[in-house]
């Protein structure tokens, strides 16, 4: 039998059109086979009801993912998403069973159940005659081979991944080996961007390898904006208008925009359970038509607006250029901000270090370097943890060229006697800092007479305000994704304390909210106030260009200093 040039074995219209799926080296005709094989498996007659219909958002999926190695779908809920790519693995799979292993990764099995995994079984479970073992308990769907062995690496397996279980998930992705895997992320903004960096350094390296990650759009900063990425960065594209753009990876990012569902194009309701025009006016009343629940879960946008009480926006941090990399004029001076795991709710001891000095406009800024996660050895009883965090951060600080005197630390409540610690084995000269102490007596701009004493409630608020500010005249850079995450994800409030002031939550709320503490953005702010306090670094706007033989009109360290101290102060040379 010949079909499209294959030659293929007189057998079965299923086996053929698996074969041609497979085999096929036109992209239309793989196209083809796999609508002609859903309709074999799951629209038969037979069945009381088509269980894989096809539509456009469907056919749109579906498309992207035969053209792309690397695919991000973001799409409006009930766009059917985990459907169509659980569709997707399966008849992957099926067309070389033996040498297929697709995974799929979701934050638990229980919720898997009501996404992915849900649809997987209810489109295997229809399949009479293939050689398979559905284990659902478990999350696993195996090859059985001729001689009736279980074959675990061909199939399809659930690995759940929510934060709090990164490591065992990326764990299992170690040393996977097989002809061709799978990696499809469902609900990828809920899940670490560790399982990014996995798939694309461990389960990349078998011979083939497809990797598909899918979410309602939520943050440019989690893991999902992170696969999301265009290939430009985000002020190369308009979010609001962009029904796709090719990504930072080499791969391709569709949107599903549930205002122009396949519904509401056809003026009639063809996909009940797609988005409906009565559906979106409902959520227009409920959520608001401007809001973030409204333009992430209908619009499928990564929303600019700072509707919520977030400290920074996504959008800021975007414009600002803030997670760029600094061209230093000269030799820059290193800080570092530390946030003991023990003072106040934390969950990680962090190191952060930055640079500060001179970029090549002549602007005064500050680049976030490295962040350093410290751990102890419980099993060495005879240095006390404090003893060997302590140890690590003089290592670490000897070697990063990073002067005692250049590093600020939280001295929070448990903080006090960790410093203590810290002044007897290296230097007292460092800066503690009390996050529940008053607010400084400090400017918090070049352009501002007010006081931070008279802007915020206390001390840890005055640390992650002052970055709007320096963020604005375009003077702070390295911000990674993760730092990101965390500091657009930070609320707050204007309390009356005296007069009204800004409050920021508690470690507490935010981990209740978030799932972890803020320490990478804790010990970033905490350098960034170490280079306020001891290095003169404040907002100001960027220098203009002046006479050929002087390029830039600098503004000095000293001029700096001075004016986070002085309301009259002159900046300019």
């Amino acid at each position: 039998m010949d079909v499209g040039g294959l030659l293929i074995p007189p057998t079965s219209v299923l086996t053929a059109l698996l074969y041609g799926f497979a085999n096929h080296e036109h992209l239309r005709a793989r196209e083809y086979y796999f609508w002609r094989l859903c309709d074999e498996l799951w629209n038969h007659d037979d069945l009381p009801e088509k269980l894989m219909v096809r539509h456009p958002w469907a056919e749109q999926m579906i498309w992207a993912a035969i053209n792309s190695k690397y695919l991000a779908v973001g799409g409006s809920a009930s766009s059917g998403k985990s459907h169509t790519m659980a569709a997707w693995g399966i008849i992957n799979w099926l067309s070389k069973p033996k040498d297929t292993l697709v995974l799929m990764t979701s934050t638990t099995l229980r919720e898997a159940r009501k996404r992915i995994w849900g649809s997987v079984m209810s489109l295997l479970s229809v399949i009479d005659g293939a050689p398979i073992k559905i284990r659902d308990s478990i999350g696993n769907a195996a090859y059985i081979d001729e001689k009736g062995t279980l074959i675990e690496r061909a199939g399809i397996s659930l690995i759940a991944a929510e934060k709090s279980k990164t490591r065992e998930a990326v764990g299992k992705f170690i040393g996977i080996k097989q002809k061709r895997v799978i990696l499809i992320g469902d609900e990828l903004s809920e899940l670490s961007e560790a399982i990014l960096q996995a798939g694309l350094s461990n389960l990349s390296k078998n011979p083939e390898f497809q990797m598909i990650g899918m979410s309602n759009p939520n943050s440019r900063f989690d893991a999902f904006g992170v696969w999301s990425e265009p290939i430009n960065g985000w002020d190369s594209v308009d979010t609001n208008i962009a029904d796709g753009w090719p990504t930072k990876w080499g791969g391709d990012y569709i949107r599903l925009d549930g205002e122009r569902s396949p519904n509401i194009t056809a003026g009639e309701v063809l996909y009940p359970w797609l988005p409906t025009e009565e559906k979106i006016n409902e959520d227009k009343a409920l959520l608001g038509q401007e809001s973030r629940g409204y333009m992430r879960m209908v619009r499928a946008v990564f929303f600019d607006s700072d509707e919520t009480q977030g400290i920074y926006g996504e959008n800021e941090i975007t414009l600002s250029k803030a997670m760029h990399k600094v061209s230093w004029r000269g030799t820059p001076t290193y800080v570092a901000g530390i946030d003991p795991a023990f003072t106040n709710g934390g969950d990680r001891t962090i190191l952060y270090t930055a640079a500060v000095g001179y970029d090549d406009s002549g602007q005064y800024v500050i680049e976030f370097g490295d962040a350093i996660h410290l751990n102890d050895d419980a099993t060495n009883k005879a240095v006390p943890r404090t003893y060997q965090i302590v140890r690590q951060i003089k290592e670490h600080c000897v070697k990063r060229n990073i002067l005692p005197e250049n590093v600020a630390v939280d001295a929070t409540g448990a903080g006090a006697p960790f410093c203590d610690v810290l002044a007897g084995e290296w230097a007292s000269t460092f800066l503690r800092v009390s996050f529940g102490g008053k607010a400084s007596d400090k400017r918090v701009s070049a352009n501002s007479k007010s006081l931070a004493e008279e802007l915020y409630v206390n001390r840890v608020s005055e640390l992650w305000f002052v970055g709007k500010e320096l963020m604005r005249t375009r003077q702070v850079f390295g911000v990674s994704s993760d730092l990101a995450q965390e500091i657009t994800s930070r609320n707050y409030d204007m309390v009356k304390s005296g007069s009204l002031r800004v409050k920021i939550e508690s470690k507490p709320e935010f981990k209740a909210r978030f799932g972890r503490s803020p320490d990478l953005a804790d010990a970033a702010f905490l350098a960034l106030d170490c280079a306020r306090q001891r290095l003169g670094l404040v907002a100001v706007d960027p220098p203009e260009a002046g006479p050929s033989n002087r390029p830039y009109q600098r503004t000095t360290i000293k001029k700096l200093g001075e004016a986070l101290q002085n309301a009259d102060a002159v900046l300019l040379d």
